[in-house]
């Protein structure tokens, strides 16, 4: 994989959403291999992943607390940005039922030449 462009943040930004409604486990995975540096890392306001393995179990948990249940899904939000081998993009966590959004997010990761995520910094925004 190279480095991404402009043209490639949405696509990329929806990758990554995708991988938290993902319900096949090995595919899930994959996508953490695929998305993540072998060390890449994963910080939310409270909490740090390191490594795949520890990646895949956060991405794992997210899925098993909210979406597996069926009551929740992740949504990509358009307008993903990013320069400097940067990316920002946002996304929503809505209600299955209501399509309401119950939460959203704001994540800004740091790439690696290869275009791997080296640091995913994730934020609450309600």
């Amino acid at each position: 994989m190279t480095a991404i462009d402009s043209s490639d943040f949405s696509e990329f930004a929806r990758r990554y959403v995708a991988m938290w409604n993902e319900p096949d486990a090995a595919l899930r995975h994959a996508t953490v291999d695929a998305l993540f540096a072998s060390g890449g890392s994963h910080y939310t306001p409270t909490r740090e992943f390191h490594g795949h393995h520890a990646l895949r179990s956060r991405v794992t948990e997210g899925y098993e607390q909210w979406v597996e249940p069926g009551t929740h899904v992740f949504r990509f939000v358009p307008g993903a940005d990013g320069h400097h081998g940067t990316v920002r993009f946002n996304w929503e966590m809505a209600e299955t039922g209501s399509g309401r959004s119950v939460a959203v997010g704001f994540d800004f990761v740091v790439l690696d030449q290869d275009g791997l995520i080296v640091s995913d910094h994730q934020f609450i925004d309600r």
